[in-house]
């Protein structure tokens, strides 16, 4: 058995993308893909549309803010304390319902966990970079890409 220590405080386990900074406890690398956790600091608008895993089942553990989680015919409103397990192969998306939203977001396997470090960027800032408007075409459709390459597909 190996124990895992984590460290949030290395620029590599720090990122942001618009609407998001993430903080990367524990990744693929050090579970041999098993599990994914980080910690996630959102906005309104940086949430992602109606889609569907085929891979990984996703756990959250709201800390901050409120959140409605909507998974299959499910709605849920999660405050902190309040926990929400996303099965893959059910549709869900949330909408962020406070100003903003912190959580603890868990991924088994993990290699969810590249996905997002695919659409971030090593970050040092404290505030979370802003939503600046609607996606291009383009960045749609590269997003639309990079989701079904990692078995997610837009329901």
């Amino acid at each position: 058995m190996t124990t895992i220590s984590t460290n949030t405080a290395t620029a590599a386990n720090r990122r942001a993308y618009p609407g998001a900074i993430i903080n990367i406890l524990v990744s693929a690398e050090q579970t041999s893909n098993s599990l994914f956790i980080a910690e996630f600091e959102f906005l309104p608008g940086s949430e992602p549309p109606r889609h569907v895993h085929t891979v990984e089942d996703e756990f959250i553990f709201m800390k901050e803010g409120e959140v409605t989680f909507f998974c299959g015919d499910d709605i849920i409103q999660a405050k902190p304390g309040d926990s929400v397990f996303l099965p893959k192969n059910i549709p869900h998306h949330f909408v962020i319902t406070s100003e903003s939203a912190k959580a603890l977001f868990v991924t088994t396997p993990a290699n969810f966990g590249e996905f997002f470090k695919m659409i971030s960027m090593p970050y040092e800032g404290t505030e979370v970079p802003e939503v600046k408007g609607p996606p291009t075409e383009e960045a749609i459709g590269q997003m639309v890409a990079l989701m079904a390459s990692f078995g997610i597909n837009l329901a």
